[in-house]
């Protein structure tokens, strides 16, 4: 029993020299559990959310940049006319205004180009007035009597025509039957064994072989003209009177063509006799009497059917003129009954047009025969005088303009929403009291890099210049981009995950959270999917998912999850102190 008796004394002495060592520690110890103990039975704090209701309300994008003011421009004023100067009606170093005339040049030649133009305009108005407007009833009356006239000649012309070819088949069959006789028959005194036309040839041949040429050709002439007639006696035989117009025209061609076949085969057999009774007479030999009386015959025959040729030419040519006139007469009146050609007004359409143009250009020529400031400013120089004759782009004067830029350079991004006419506010670092309104004017499309990185110069005009802004001032030019009205939400209720954008959204409303307190709820909001649109910096534009008087969460705090007891809970504290700690250190204090 010694051994642990003296291992206790050992250790109450350790105690005894350490005391406020292990006081310390046994606190230490104690404090832990008690915090571990109040951290998990304190009651946990609810979330909160701020809201805000969403309501119309518009947004206006701008965007900021720096740049400095650029000097005057001096522009050559040049003229878009040639001709005399009739006047200079302002002096080197007066100021003038946007549109002032600088110079006059004679306008006689333009004017009359401009009266020729209206002139030819009217033209083509009453062109097309006229072929659009609706037909007169006596016209209409007129072109159908028209048709009726020319059908009515058309009719006579066929009429008289059958009865001529009925006249010519009267006489043709008794001449070609004559001209049969006066070839092929068989009465040469002394060659009665021969057709006549081989003994003709036989008595002269001897004294002029030229005679089988004629006999030749009075022969084949023959067989044409029979041929023909036969052609044509057959038709004949087959179209009554009452046929059809077509019919009708076929047949007196055809009769025609007969009747002058027999006239051209009468002819080459005139001309064969002929040549017969010549030979024998400047021979000496006595002229057969049948030969006299066969060349009698012919001409009779010829006479006759001469006139049968002369009265169907003449009916050939009536039935084709009238029917032509016909065909005329009644697209006449069909057009007139359909109205107009729809590209026949198109094309008076096109010519209208293009006189409207010639005198547009030929107003415009007029216009610039009166050279006018481009711009207000000052004229520095005038490089022409009056009774000059100066010719197109020919300089005037030359202006130092009034116009106040400031250049910016813009990244592309930036560049990307610039626009020609956008409206700007300009501010200056030397006069911190001015502000001044500006345009964009201009933007240069072509790009330069530095660094890799893009940029692109832009000008913004002063609306109106002010003398106190000197060229080479910084500035800072305020530009509207964009504005856009419609439903509006703050920036910060947006969120957006996966690409798709939404807002949070409580319904029915939480009572009492739109306040920067917000309010506790114990059901979470609602995501809603919206569309978006433009942008500031504080808000944005709804196109699509909500409407006004919805209620949309802008921020939620947090609740903290587990919190240091309070109340109650610190009056038990041991340590006697409302705050955890505070004890222990007054414990080491003592």
């Amino acid at each position: 029993m010694h051994v642990p008796y003296a291992a206790w004394r050992k250790i109450r002495a350790q105690v005894a020299l350490h005391k406020i060592w292990s006081a310390v520690a046994a606190l230490v110890v104690l404090f832990g559990l008690y915090h571990f103990y109040a951290v998990f039975t304190a009651p946990s704090a609810a979330t909160r959310y701020i809201t805000t209701t969403v309501a119309t309300g518009t947004v206006v994008a701008a965007m900021a940049e720096t740049g400095q003011v650029s000097a005057s421009t001096n522009v050559n004023v040049q003229s878009q006319s040639s001709g005399e100067v009739l006047s200079v009606p302002v002096t080197a170093g007066q100021h003038v205004v946007a549109g002032t005339a600088l110079a006059y040049i004679d306008p006689v030649t333009a004017q009359e180009n401009v009266t020729s133009a209206e002139q030819a305009l009217q033209g083509a108005r009453i062109a097309l007035a006229q072929l659009t407007e609706p037909v007169a009833t006596s016209t209409l009356t007129s072109a159908q009597n028209s048709v009726a006239n020319t059908q009515a000649n058309l009719t006579a012309a066929r009429t008289a025509g059958y009865n001529d070819v009925s006249s010519a088949f009267l006489d043709l069959p008794g001449v070609l039957n004559g001209l049969d006789t006066i070839l092929h028959g068989y009465l040469v005194p002394g060659r009665t064994s021969q057709q006549n036309e081989n003994a003709y040839n036989d008595i002269v041949q001897p004294y002029d072989a030229t005679v089988v040429q004629y006999s030749t050709a009075a022969e084949s002439s023959f067989i044409t003209a029979q041929n023909s007639y036969t052609a044509a006696l057959a038709a004949f035989e087959a179209t009554p009177r009452s046929a059809s117009a077509v019919q009708i025209a076929s047949l007196v061609q055809q009769t025609y063509q007969a009747a002058a076949d027999l006239s051209d085969a009468l002819k080459a057999s005139t001309n064969f006799l002929n040549f017969v009774d010549t030979t024998l007479t400047d021979h000496a030999f006595s002229i057969p009497p049948i030969l006299t009386n066969q060349i009698a015959s012919l001409t009779a025959y010829t006479n006759t059917t001469n006139a049968n040729v002369a009265a169907l030419s003449a009916d050939t040519t009536n039935v084709t003129s009238d029917g032509l006139a016909l065909t005329s007469a009644q697209a006449s009146l069909a057009q007139l009954q359909a109205g107009a050609n729809p590209l026949d007004i198109q094309a008076d359409q096109l010519a209208i047009q293009e006189k409207q143009d010639a005198l547009a250009q030929a107003e415009l020529a007029l216009a610039n025969t009166v050279v006018r400031a481009p711009f207000a400013g000052t004229v520095a120089a005038l490089t022409i005088q009056q009774y000059q004759n100066i010719t197109n782009n020919e300089t005037v004067a030359t202006m130092v303009s009034d116009n106040q830029n400031v250049i910016i350079s813009v990244n592309e991004v930036d560049a990307a929403k610039l626009k020609v006419g956008q409206k700007a506010t300009i501010t200056f670092d030397a006069l911190p009291n001015v502000s001044i309104g500006g345009t964009v004017s201009s933007l240069n499309t072509i790009g330069t890099v530095s660094q890799g990185v893009v940029s692109y110069n832009a000008t913004v005009t002063f609306d109106t210049p002010n003398p106190r802004v000197l060229p080479g001032m910084s500035a800072t030019v305020n530009i509207v981009t964009d504005v856009t009205t419609g439903l509006v939400v703050p920036v910060a209720a947006v969120q957006s995950t996966g690409g798709t954008s939404y807002v949070e959204v409580f319904n029915p409303p939480l009572p009492g959270s739109e306040n920067a307190a917000g309010a506790p709820s114990p059901v979470a909001p609602t995501d809603v999917p919206v569309t978006v649109g433009l942008s500031d910096t504080a808000h944005s534009i709804i196109q699509k998912g909500l409407a006004v008087g919805t209620q949309v969460v802008v921020e939620t705090l947090a609740g903290t999850g587990a919190v240091a007891p309070t109340g109650a809970a610190q009056s038990t504290s041991f340590f006697g102190a409302g705050r955890p700690g505070v004890g222990a250190i007054r414990a080491l204090r003592h």
